[in-house]
């Protein structure tokens, strides 16, 4: 999607930020909207939906999402549908990351996973609700009030265990319950940041977007997260990446940095 440069690299002049992120004539900056699919035996596990597709095409447009598949879309290329997903993991509810949660179906709108559970933080939920004027911009209701419909919403509190080896932890910043996901299998740690870390652009400390709620909050659950990162046998994935690759953190003169992992060792 494109974004304001300003509003991606809050806080840095332009003259800072368009060295490492070529806007185009509008101020614009192209960052990707990713998903994670995890599977196991029994478990088609997807972690946020991305925006969907419930805008008028000049809005579409706008925002450089004209051509953009839908998430039930993008799961065909792993041979499922939407029946298939066990589970949806809700990040936070910013409508670039459950938006794709619904769908309009003639004048109504409804849910698309309608047999998974649906794992959101509960003081996220209740912040999506009844938002502030800050966030209001960031939460429309139309993306998740629908979900109620299908019975299986869950609101959870705190950190919290889906399987042997999955799990979620509150990281706060970004939102006051934005949750991060952890994934441990025989090979590797795998952590799905979300919005505490979007790029590996945002990895340098004093870079992060205008919609954090509580920067001090998102910065020191980044410089967690770079910690845990930077262990061996550790994979992380962007939710803004311009491309939807696995990557490695590792230490430089004292300074992180993001290394893309071969996409053979990493699958």
């Amino acid at each position: 999607m494109l974004v304001d440069g300003g509003t991606a690299f809050a806080g840095l002049p332009r003259s800072e930020w368009e060295a490492f992120a070529s806007p185009d004539a509008k101020n614009r900056i192209q960052l990707g909207i990713n998903f994670v699919l995890i599977r196991g035996e029994g478990l088609n596990i997807l972690v946020d939906t991305g925006i969907g597709r419930k805008f008028k095409p000049a809005r579409l447009q706008m925002m450089g999402l004209e051509n953009s598949l839908p998430v039930v879309r993008q799961i065909e290329r792993f041979g499922l549908s939407a029946d298939d997903i066990t589970h949806v993991i809700f990040t936070h509810l910013h409508f670039d990351h459950c938006g794709g949660s619904t769908e309009f179906v003639g004048e109504e709108t409804t849910a698309v996973f309608r047999k998974a559970a649906l794992l959101v933080q509960r003081d996220e939920w209740q912040a999506a609700c009844t938002p502030d004027e800050f966030s209001r911009s960031s939460y429309h209701v139309h993306d998740f009030m629908p979900l109620l419909e299908t019975g299986n919403l869950k609101l959870i509190n705190g950190d919290y265990e889906i399987a042997d080896g999955i799990s979620l932890e509150v990281s706060g910043g970004h939102t006051a319950a934005h949750q991060i996901v952890k994934v441990k299998d025989s090979l590797f740690n795998f952590i799905y940041p979300a919005d505490i870390c979007p790029t590996p652009l945002h990895i340098t400390p004093k870079r992060h977007e205008a919609f954090d709620l509580y920067p001090l909050e998102t910065l020191r659950a980044r410089n967690t997260l770079l910690r845990r990162a930077s262990r061996p046998n550790t994979l992380l994935a962007f939710s803004h990446a311009q491309s939807a690759e696995f990557y490695r953190i590792e230490q430089e003169n004292g300074s992180y940095k993001a290394v893309k992992e071969d996409d053979n060792a990493a699958s």
